[in-house]
């Protein structure tokens, strides 16, 4: 496989990573929708105020990891 494949599927890899939300997937598990309460921002801080210091722990920490996996 050559480099500039290798480039793109990383590249594609890590868009379809950066497509996932951990605050609306722990919100769905909470029974709310986050973009409909709060600010709407599907963001740490919404998660913040609407679901608890805990779950916006868990947001930030996944989302920080993502962009850790891909620096």
């Amino acid at each position: 496989m050559t480099f500039d494949i290798k480039l793109v599927l990383i590249g594609v890899l890590a868009y379809l990573i950066g497509c996932i939300s951990p605050s609306i997937m722990i919100g769905k598990l909470a029974g709310v929708d986050i973009k409909k309460v709060g600010s709407g921002n599907a963001g740490t801080t919404n998660t913040l105020r609407v679901l608890g210091a805990k779950s916006a722990v868990i947001v930030l920490i996944v989302d920080l990891l993502k962009g850790y996996v891909f620096k």
